[in-house]
């Protein structure tokens, strides 16, 4: 009986940082954070299957402000697992953007994060994506005539949130702005068992406050999309807005309702 060999990196007492222990990786690996605030931008590009955890099961404690880049974490071609981690870099950067890579999310938080255009908590493309247990609030994505995705923005990606929470992020657009919670372009999605509360787009052009698709397809379930708004000259869809989708089931046991100025357009 063989098994695959997985290293276990221990930060800070092995390695001083999450990069030094990122620039170690030979093989699948994960890396164990001790509770604490890091000032530092993680690049995980090409690398074998990885995971970034806290050491402190019982509660998060791990806060991963950033330092210079507009993503604290940057994931190219990549398999990464992050879990029990709050990414918060205090309004200055977002907080994920993934390319053409696969990534898990159990129980983390991105909050206060900003970003031009799109995308604060996360910008990803040609990507698979679960989020599961997830707090994403107060991102907000703004910046130029058109702006997307305060919470999440997606395109071409595969997308799962379950059990998770998007909430209070924003997107503000002077022309046109949409998805403040999330937006999805030619993607395949399940939203399961979620809430999308609170959220907001501003612009001219203003669609989906809670969530904006376009071109994409898959259901919506269980969840909860309330207290959502798209505020301008010509606001639609305040909690859904499905433009040109291929087919967006949205079940019956799902709430859609007190969202301004209506709740589903599409």
């Amino acid at each position: 009986m063989t098994t695959n060999p997985h290293d276990v990196l221990l930060v800070p007492q092995q390695f001083a940082s999450i990069s030094l222990a990122i620039e170690s990786i030979v093989r699948p690996s994960t890396i164990m954070l001790s509770p604490g605030v890091y000032f530092e931008d993680l690049s995980l590009v090409r690398l074998p299957d990885l995971v970034i955890t806290t050491s402190n099961f019982l509660r998060r404690g791990v806060i991963i402000v950033g330092a210079a880049a507009t993503s604290v974490i940057t994931i190219e071609s990549a398999s990464v697992y992050l879990s029990g981690l709050e990414i918060r870099s205090n309004s200055r950067a977002r907080a994920i953007s993934a390319v053409d890579s696969s990534i898990a999310l159990q129980e983390c938080v991105l909050a206060g994060n900003k970003a031009e255009h799109s995308g604060a908590g996360m910008l990803c493309v040609r990507s698979s994506i679960r989020v599961q247990k997830t707090i994403i609030a107060g991102n907000t994505a703004a910046g130029g005539d058109r702006a997307g995705g305060g919470g999440l923005h997606m395109t071409d990606c595969k997308v799962e949130i379950a059990g998770s929470t998007v909430q209070a992020n924003a997107a503000h657009g002077s022309v046109e702005a949409s998805g403040g919670g999330i937006h999805l372009e030619r993607s395949k999605v399940r939203i399961w068992r979620s809430r999308v509360t609170d959220n907001a787009v501003w612009g001219g052009d203003a669609k989906g406050g809670g969530v904006y698709l376009r071109d994409s397809r898959g259901q919506i379930g269980g969840s909860v999309i309330t207290g959502n708004g798209a505020n301008g000259e010509d606001g639609h869809g305040g909690g859904i807005f499905i433009n040109g989708a291929e087919e967006i089931l949205v079940h019956p046991d799902t709430i859609v309702r007190r969202n301004y100025p209506d709740d589903l357009v599409g």
